[in-house]
């Protein structure tokens, strides 16, 4: 092939005869508008549904009631639900969140009464979950990552009087017109943008964050560095591994898991497993 000036000639030839050609104007009839892009009304119903206090019910959703401890009242005490490695995490957090109430954080709920030997957090493990009956003034932070479990365990405390504190770190990102459900726990550096819709008791891992208008239902996990792009939509118990993402208004059913670096790019029914790049779907076992 010639080139000249390292450009191959062929290259040249068509550039001379583009520039040759006159350009047809708007209104001509090589020249047609695009169609207008019609009214989404999804949008629009969450553009509503930001200025409300609580998101609408989805699904399940609906069937969810995870009590808030009352705004206008202090806890007397401040008790973990769940005392593995990420309810460490949680006690670390809850002391960078409320500096005021450190003698009040007092201890873990947990059915493993040796989980904390060899850690240093110098908080002892109180009771089982299953076991503890709250009492009045106590507040409670979900910390346990595993779907299911998370469910099982806040919906018992929940029949039994208790009430979750809703968790968000110092240097998270919370847009004002976001909603935050009770239980949630937003973890540092996570972002929660424009009109997002958090459920009751939903988990953003750090560095984790939610596009504009997205929801993610009741129990939701966001591991590390997971992401939902705008008007996304991830249902009840969905997990997300490290660094995850759904694509821009894809719509994920309840109890689906998307495996660490996979990203979904269309929609997945409800117990879906999702993996790779692009997302293959299948069903969960």
């Amino acid at each position: 092939m010639v080139r000249v000036e390292g450009r191959p000639l062929l290259h040249l030839q068509l550039a001379v005869f583009l520039r040759q050609q006159p350009m047809p104007r708007l209104g001509s009839p090589q020249v047609q508008r695009l169609p207008k892009r019609p009214h989404d009304s999804r949008s629009a119903r969450r553009s509503i549904r930001c200025l409300t206090t609580r998101p609408t019910p989805r699904g399940s959703d609906a069937e969810m009631s995870v009590p808030a401890f009352p705004g206008s009242a202090e806890p007397s005490r401040i008790l973990i639900v769940g005392g593995g490695g990420f309810g460490r995490e949680v006690l670390a957090w809850a002391r960078d969140t409320w500096p005021q109430w450190q003698d009040r954080l007092t201890g873990f709920l947990s059915a493993d009464a040796e989980i904390l030997q060899g850690h240093a957090c110098q908080l002892p493990v109180l009771a089982d979950p299953a076991a503890f009956t709250p009492e009045p003034g106590d507040a409670l932070l979900l910390a346990i990552g595993v779907p299911g479990t998370r469910r099982e365990v806040a919906e018992d405390l929940a029949s039994r009087g208790g009430h979750f504190l809703t968790l968000v770190h110092p240097t998270a990102t919370v847009v004002p017109t976001a909603t935050l459900s009770p239980g949630s726990i937003i973890c540092p550096h996570a972002v929660i943008s424009d009109a997002a819709v958090l459920g009751a008791c939903v988990l953003v891992n750090y560095h984790a964050s939610l596009a504009h208008d997205c929801h993610a239902g009741d129990f939701a996990v966001l591991s590390p560095y997971a992401t939902l792009g705008g008007s996304s939509d991830i249902g009840p118990d969905t997990f997300l591994g490290l660094h995850a993402s759904v694509a821009p208004r894809i719509t994920v059913g309840a109890g689906s898991k998307i495996t660490a670096n996979s990203c979904c790019l269309h929609a997945a029914p409800a117990a879906s497993l999702i993996h790779g790049v692009p997302g293959r779907i299948s069903q969960l076992m």
